[in-house]
């Protein structure tokens, strides 16, 4: 009797039995669709199901113009240590390059003038690089700086040498402190170019502002991150009841924080409102370690 299962079913999991038992390595390329479909004897459109399937599961990436892939491991990275992306990923023992792609004047747009506290379309300079893993690209980032600073910063060799390496040490600006937001979006075109994914793609934004002593902006970095590369994780604890200050033999608090205002035990019960910014508060490092965050995650982090 005939099985049930629909073909590209059954081709997925051929191809994922492959992947699986290493007959393909990450990054290895695949044969090419038709190639495929031949050899399964189906029509184009079957085969792309199958893939479908695949890259779904994370299993493959297909990339614009260059084929499809085995894809890589996600990185697991703790957004509550968010510092310096290719310095900490290097720290976890991955293989970590930065590529310049390009540098160029430019109008700011609503966006980057806000973050810069600059008038709308006001002069830029925006430099552009990517990160690799191992030789892969796994973020795509667009620094803006004001034009009178961005022309200094031009004149560094940039291919080479780090933006906060320029700042500090040939400008003498000193970044002190960010503020950053994670938001998950659709991969932009000009992003999904330079990833070599498609544009639309499911994919991490990072919008990060640094700022100098006086708290004045210096930087805004937008960074892409496809969301099959990289994978945000979170160690969570907890206070038990009898731990808490104030409670008697039977775990019941015997005061009310609550009534007297005790912010820090607040936060360590997650009793605030969701949309709370937490970073306004003392103490936030005790905070986010007793897991006190909302679902929207607005962190205060050192500069990259």
């Amino acid at each position: 009797m005939a099985s049930r299962v629909p073909r590209y079913h059954q081709i997925a999991q051929t191809l994922r039995e492959r992947i699986v038992a290493g007959g393909h390595a990450p990054g290895k390329r695949l044969d090419n669709q038709r190639s495929l479909a031949r050899e399964f004897g189906v029509t184009l459109m079957t085969l792309r199901q199958a893939l479908d399937l695949l890259e779904r599961d994370g299993l493959i990436s297909r990339r614009h113009g260059l084929g499809t892939f085995v894809a890589r491991p996600s990185i697991e990275y703790d957004i509550l240590h968010l510092r310096a992306l290719a310095g900490d990923l290097s720290a976890l023992g991955e293989d970590v390059a930065t590529r310049f792609v390009r540098s160029y004047a430019a109008t700011a747009d609503r966006g980057v003038a806000e973050r810069l506290r600059l008038p709308e379309r006001a002069g830029v300079f925006v430099l552009e690089r990517l990160r690799l893993v191992d030789g892969e690209p796994v973020s795509f980032q667009a620094s803006y700086l004001p034009a009178a600073l961005g022309e200094e910063v031009s004149k560094a060799n940039l291919t080479v040498t780090p933006l906060r390496q320029v700042l500090a040490f040939k400008l003498g600006v000193e970044i002190t402190a960010a503020r950053e937001t994670v938001s998950a979006v659709s991969l932009e075109r000009r992003a999904a170019r330079e990833l070599g994914c498609r544009p639309g793609v499911a994919a991490f934004r990072s919008d990060r502002v640094s700022t100098g002593p006086d708290g004045a902006p210096v930087v805004y970095d937008r960074v892409f991150i496809p969301g099959d590369r990289f994978r945000i994780t979170r160690d969570l604890r907890y206070d038990t009841l009898n731990s808490r200050p104030g409670a008697d033999e039977h775990g019941s608090a015997t005061n009310n924080p609550l009534a007297e205002g005790r912010s820090d035990e607040r936060l360590r019960e997650g009793a605030l409102p969701p949309d709370r910014d937490l970073g306004r508060s003392s103490a936030p490092n005790e905070r986010l370690r007793e897991g006190a965050l909302p679902p929207t995650v607005i962190v205060h982090v050192q500069p990259r």
